[in-house]
């Protein structure tokens, strides 16, 4: 059974939560949680929480969530680009 590892972006709604981004990693397990660590978010989520952003593995197509942050804008945006900075020299620069 395959493993794969991705960051997914969620919004609450009116009508709950909704993904509306995801960020595959590939396999690398240690990869995964070494850039999920290195976000900026806040802990601790809470009722008032509007976005999350969240590690979740999947094992043979199936999700399983691993990690769940909270983040405000200004953090999405950064996040967003250390994300796509990382997997881009992850995929173009290693070996």
């Amino acid at each position: 059974m395959e493993t794969s590892y991705e960051i997914s972006l969620n919004m609450k709604t009116f009508k709950g939560i909704e993904t509306y981004g995801c960020f595959r990693l590939g396999n690398d397990e240690a990869f995964a949680r070494r850039l999920y660590a290195s976000l900026l978010a806040d802990h601790e989520v809470s009722v008032d929480s509007v976005i999350t952003i969240d590690l979740v593995k999947r094992e043979g197509g199936v999700p399983f969530p691993q990690r769940l942050r909270h983040c405000s804008y200004e953090q999405l945006s950064a996040n967003v680009r250390l994300i796509t900075k990382e997997v881009f020299k992850r995929l173009n620069l290693e070996i």
